[in-house]
């Protein structure tokens, strides 16, 4: 206490210049009203900046839970988009006096169940191109369980899985293979990539005959992987073919891998049915 009070005695006349300043301050603007509207002015304009910096703080801190609550929504929209398509599939199938009997117990369950994940790794070394993910067998991610972005494009099929993680073998890597065809037709053909750009894949083995058109759209076909009519790409150009009997084309890939954040992995709830049962056949 004794070392207060010498503090105070010792720079008393600073402490009373900073009073009487102060207190000069509040009588200019108490006393005119063209300072204190400029006082006002001023103050909110400071408090509006420091709430401002507050809230993008706060809103920097909440974007990734708010990232993670949008792709499990995207994850969920996705399931019911292919859902509504089954459902679509059978009223087309079904003669229009009998829609009336279609009861709700009689539609199909989704067969896909999705897994939000993020990428957390991307190599892009030509040979041997692989993703990361933040997601592993202990978020039920299987090997050769089928990826997709966020935004539909197919991304690739996982390869090997460990508990938090797993590695995905990407549509840019030469050993991916899929069953695709175009739109508005029925042949289907194999998608691979050659090892040139990133931003393009080919799809070979059309019959010779297939016409397309540039923009043409590139889905999914026949997988076990992956469900049918699943965007891949779009047709840009006529791709150098092997075989004179088949076409190649040259499609842009729906996937912007350069930008890729956030990916969904497909469950497929009938895969290890399927796969036993084919494998049957094989032994």
């Amino acid at each position: 206490m004794r070392n207060l009070f010498n503090f105070i005695i010792r720079n008393s006349h600073w402490l009373l210049a900073a009073l009487l300043v102060a207190f000069s301050f509040y009588l200019v603007f108490t006393q005119n009203s063209y300072q204190r509207s400029v006082y006002l002015s001023s103050a909110n304009q400071v408090t509006g900046w420091f709430y401002s910096i507050s809230n993008d703080v706060g809103a920097f801190f909440h974007l990734r839970k708010n990232n993670q609550l949008l792709l499990e929504r995207s994850a969920e929209l996705e399931k019911e988009i292919l859902l509504l398509k089954d459902r679509i599939d059978i009223l087309a199938a079904t003669d229009s006096l009998e829609v009336g009997d279609l009861v709700p117990d009689s539609l199909p369950v989704s067969q896909f169940d999705f897994i939000p994940a993020e990428v957390v790794n991307l190599s892009f070394s030509g040979a041997n191109n692989f993703i990361t993910i933040n997601k592993g067998s202990e978020h039920g991610v299987k090997p050769d369980m089928g990826v997709i972005s966020s935004g539909g494009g197919i991304v690739g099929v996982v390869s090997v899985v460990s508990k938090n993680r797993a590695v995905v073998i990407p549509v840019i890597n030469p050993k991916f293979r899929l069953s695709a065809r175009l739109k508005n037709s029925e042949n289907y053909g194999s998608i691979s990539w050659d090892g040139t750009n990133i931003g393009e894949a080919q799809l070979q083995e059309l019959p010779k005959h297939e016409v397309f058109h540039e923009g043409d759209t590139v889905l999914t076909s026949f997988s076990r992987i992956f469900p049918r009519n699943l965007v891949i790409g779009f047709v840009n150009s006529e791709g150098r073919s092997r075989d004179d009997n088949f076409n190649t084309f040259n499609i842009q890939l729906a996937t912007n891998f350069y930008t890729l954040q956030d990916v969904l992995v497909i469950d497929d709830t009938y895969y290890e049915e399927q796969k036993k049962l084919e494998e049957m056949l094989q032994q």
